[in-house]
């Protein structure tokens, strides 16, 4: 299922022809980045009518806002209300290659329970399937909560405090104590903790310490502190992959300089990517984005493809792609659908749901 993040808009009435001739257009202007003649329809796709036909019907596409006239070419492109046409009605099955699925899968089944390992994997799967940059959040809450806690010795007084969160991510921090502890009395903390704090957040945690004593006290303050700055760093905590995938393009290989390296320090900019983000998407749903479509400026040459993904919890995460509106929607669409599926599996396996 997908969606756009505007008011739906309202799709003309098309005939049958007219959808063979538009679906046609889509096709071959996503191959070949040029605009589509009458003739070069004709010879490729087997159309039953003549070159003048289809120009006649080329130019009714034209009326209706699903095609343009660049310049003086003789071709026609796509409009961005033509995508959203292809998109709607006329895109074919998005699923990916059963053979590509089972070749994902199985990679993000050996990745470590360590969240940024397969967050990192997602980002480069993405831009390996699509040939578009891939952006990919780390899954969050509203706010940072305590799964499990292990309190590890490593030398006289000083531990490792290894921190489970809801979602999957691990936070680690050497500690040193006021006093010593030995490897039983930090397990045994670490059970008590993962036990009675469990689900606790960074507030929840600053004020349990005061009721905690000695070794258990330092280990919650350090607790809380770790969760805080968590939940202070999560706007940057993006990865992403395959920008050189969208330079390549040639929509944006001769365009203006200045807004190509506008576009390129949006996507790289990790305090920024937030804005790309979709303010309301469901579970299952991907959310389309095209052209004008996007809040972000320097991006209106592009389409986003974002999914989200999470367990029953409430953690929600996005896996997304950005590209050239001239980009192979169902693909598109069909990758993002599926390692956000992959993703909420991970999710709901960390997180024990």
């Amino acid at each position: 299922m997908t969606e756009n993040n505007q008011e739906r808009v309202s799709l003309p009435e098309l005939a049958d022809r007219q959808r063979d001739i538009l679906r046609a257009v889509i096709h071959e202007f996503i191959s070949t980045a040029q605009p589509v003649a009458s003739g070069a329809l004709v010879r490729r796709y087997a159309l039953p009518v003549s070159s003048a036909t289809v120009r006649n019907e080329l130019a009714e596409l034209e009326d209706l806002g699903l095609l343009t006239h660049p310049h003086t070419s003789a071709g026609r492109v796509p409009t961005d209300l033509g995508y959203r046409y292809f998109i709607e009605s006329l895109m074919p099955d998005t699923a990916l290659q059963p053979a590509e699925q089972l070749t994902v899968s199985h990679q993000f089944q050996q990745a470590q329970r360590d969240s940024a390992q397969w967050l990192r994997l997602a980002a480069s799967t993405l831009a390996r399937l699509t040939a578009e940059a891939s952006i990919v959040t780390q899954p969050a809450g509203t706010k940072s909560a305590l799964k499990h806690v292990e309190a590890v010795p490593i030398h006289d007084r000083r531990v490792l405090i290894v921190a489970v969160l809801d979602g999957g991510a691990v936070r680690q921090q050497l500690l040193d104590l006021d006093q010593p502890a030995t490897a039983d009395e930090l397990r045994a903390i670490g059970q008590r903790l993962t036990h009675t704090r469990h689900a606790a957040d960074a507030a929840t945690l600053a004020d349990a310490a005061n009721s905690e004593h000695g070794v258990a006290q330092q280990i919650v303050r350090a607790l809380g502190r770790m969760l805080a700055e968590t939940e202070a760093a999560r706007a940057s905590e993006v990865y992403y992959d395959g920008i050189q995938n969208i330079l390549a393009q040639p929509e944006f290989g001769a365009g203006d300089p200045a807004r190509l390296r506008e576009m390129v320090a949006l996507l790289e900019d990790r305090t920024r990517l937030a804005e790309l983000l979709p303010p309301v998407i469901g579970e299952g749903e991907v959310h389309v984005a095209i052209g004008a479509e996007n809040r972000v400026e320097p991006l209106l040459d592009c389409s986003l493809v974002f999914g989200r993904y999470g367990g029953t919890s409430g953690v929600v995460g996005y896996v997304g792609i950005v590209g050239p509106r001239r980009m192979d929607y169902a693909r598109s669409i069909g990758a993002v659908s599926f390692v956000g599926r992959l993703m909420s599996d991970l999710v709901r396996v960390v997180g024990g749901n």
